[in-house]
């Protein structure tokens, strides 16, 4: 198991490469025009969200009938583990805003901190386990084109729906 600093880490630039690549407008040298989808962030970012997740990872990795049903199943399994996390970081967030709020000691706040990163750190880890395992899936062409999806994978579990955005 790594260090929970370690995943707080991996965790921490995720999400800024996320930010990064959409404040400048995509990737791989910003936004394309019509006939020029590569495939990569940069097609990713431009759709509008109108599809539901495991269409966009379809769509990306150009996945067939059979790999979008295994990819389902581990998102779904996924989703079942992750839940007691996200109950979890939902009552940390709570816990740490109340601390702030009456004024509590910093030791109190640190225990409290600690605990929500610890939270934090296991769903990073569920998200990283379902990606993993959809790459183990994954032809060799596919396996090129990970990189398009990799920003999708990133809170993926938050809400109650993995395949719906805004949940």
């Amino acid at each position: 198991m790594l260090p929970i600093r370690v995943l707080l880490t991996l965790f921490a630039l995720t999400g800024l490469t996320s930010l990064a690549l959409a404040q400048r407008g995509g990737g791989r040298g910003g936004p394309q025009g019509p006939g020029e989808d590569d495939g990569g962030y940069a097609a990713l970012s431009a759709r509008a969200y109108q599809q539901n997740r495991l269409d966009r990872f379809t769509e990306l990795l150009r996945l067939n009938k059979e790999q979008k049903n295994g990819a389902k199943e581990i998102f779904d399994a996924a989703q079942k583990e992750a839940a007691p996390v996200r109950e979890q970081i939902f009552k940390g967030r709570a816990d740490l805003a109340k601390a702030y709020l009456a004024k509590q000691p910093q030791p109190e706040i640190d225990q409290l901190t600690a605990s929500y990163a610890s939270s934090v750190a296991q769903m990073t880890g569920i998200e990283l386990r379902a990606f993993s395992k959809l790459c183990e899936s994954l032809s060799a062409d596919q396996q090129k084109k990970v990189g398009s999806v990799f920003p999708l994978i990133s809170g993926m579990f938050s809400g109650r729906d993995w395949n719906r955005a805004g949940n």
